[in-house]
């Protein structure tokens, strides 16, 4: 069953009588074990929901209006955990005091297919395979990381596990379509053990939608874990001629770009990023590959567009070192051709290390330490995906705090526009 943390006014679920903390337990007589059944039975013009509210079990029929939604928001479903211990483990290396989901080892298919979670499919019961088979739960979202089930079992520190081309051609055989990525670690499964993943994952393609290839993440927060290490620009180079020269053959076979570097790879190598025709529907980009891209094809749009700053306007921007070249260069564009003065501030990661340079984990602390330098007294930018959905950053301060500490307005745009006064 699953519960009803909320009901949409004005929605089809709220004219049928259904109360927040309704325990939904069938429609159309279907059982409803969680989420996933739930979305999976919610269609349709007629729902005939069996409820449990208090200690009485009812009926309630949902009629569904053309065009309204249905307005039921489950409770958080279960995550089912990781059983693995990989060696690269991103919660093994976070510190202590943050908010308690970072520390949580997802490994579910079901949010796989809900919300793109990568998954290595490790435990799976063959009951969960059936269930993907019957509700059609395609794609899904796979950690490979290495196809030569040696190393890979060495990767996840579990030689229980199946080898993974074997399930993935299942998979394809049973036409669930899927996307992949490989952590790529130096002196582990880079070099022939990547070469050997691309030439054997290639043939899965068309139900292999896409491959990612990303480097490994370090966080100062490695006590008691294998010694590993960051890529230098001679591992990303040979990564990025490996992988795009199996993207040029796999595009000259199959007609599509299907194998991509993360945005990462490009920068430690010191190679331009390409244009967005190479990322297709930039299908992983929440996975790091295509987001400079899209930043630099959003900022030559709008360029056009956008007012001359008044005299004397200036802004502050944080960013990440990852991103801060880019950036540079859109706002040295913009006071050139707008007149804006800026202050461009690389805030160093105090919170996992000054290893980790992307934006995404920046936290509340380090702009605030970002913002210590500043010289400016003006509007602050910061990158929205450093933000989650409540407007939080990961150590649970948001824009608000800064604000507060600096006597600044803090803002994380969705436009360049925003960049000048209102």
């Amino acid at each position: 069953m699953i519960k009803v943390a909320s009901v949409e006014a004005d929605s089809d679920a709220e004219k049928a009588g259904i109360l927040p903390g309704d325990k939904i337990l069938k429609i159309n007589e279907e059982e409803v074990r969680d989420r996933l059944d739930f979305e999976f039975h919610r269609s349709g013009e007629f729902l005939d929901l069996e409820i449990m509210r208090g200690e009485k079990v009812m009926r309630l029929a949902v009629e569904r209006e053309p065009g309204q939604v249905l307005g039921i928001e489950p409770e958080v479903m279960k995550i089912h955990l990781c059983k693995n211990n990989c060696v690269f483990c991103f919660v093994h290396q976070t510190p202590k005091g943050m908010r308690k989901s970072l520390y949580v080892k997802d490994e579910d298919y079901r949010y796989s297919f809900l919300d793109g979670h990568f998954t290595t499919l490790s435990n799976m019961k063959e009951s969960d395979w059936q269930r993907v088979l019957e509700q059609k739960l395609s794609p899904l979202y796979v950690s490979v990381h290495c196809t030569d089930r040696d190393m890979r079992a060495k990767l996840l520190k579990n030689d229980t596990i199946e080898p993974v081309l074997n399930r993935l051609q299942w998979m394809r055989d049973n036409n669930i379509s899927f996307h992949t990525q490989m952590v790529i670690i130096p002196d582990w499964n880079d070099g022939e053990y990547l070469e050997k993943s691309l030439r054997e994952l290639r043939p899965l393609y068309p139900d292999l939608l896409s491959i990612s290839v990303v480097p490994i993440g370090l966080t100062s927060f490695r006590q008691h874990l294998p010694d590993l290490r960051l890529c230098t620009r001679e591992d990303a180079r040979d990564i990025l001629e490996r992988v795009e020269r199996h993207g040029r053959e796999a595009l000259a076979d199959s007609g599509e770009m299907f194998i991509f570097p993360s945005d990462e790879i490009y920068v430690l190598a010191g190679v331009e990023v390409p244009p967005a025709e190479f990322y297709g529907d930039f299908s992983q980009y929440e996975n790091g590959v295509g987001t400079l891209r899209t930043l630099m094809d959003d900022f030559a749009r709008e360029l056009p567009y956008l007012p001359k700053a008044p005299a004397g306007w200036s802004v502050t921007v944080l960013t990440a070192s990852l991103a801060e070249p880019t950036m540079r260069t859109l706002l040295e564009t913009l006071r050139t051709e707008k007149g804006l003065e800026y202050e461009l501030i690389a805030c160093e990661n105090l919170t996992f290390g000054a290893t980790v340079t992307v934006t995404g984990l920046l936290c509340g602390k380090d702009f605030s330490a970002g913002l210590e330098k500043s010289q400016g007294r003006g509007l602050v930018i910061i990158p929205p995906n450093a933000l989650n959905r409540e407007n939080l950053f990961l150590d649970d301060l948001g824009p608000p705090d800064l604000e507060k500490q600096h006597g600044r307005k803090v803002l994380a745009p969705n436009s360049f526009r925003e960049y000048f006064p209102t």
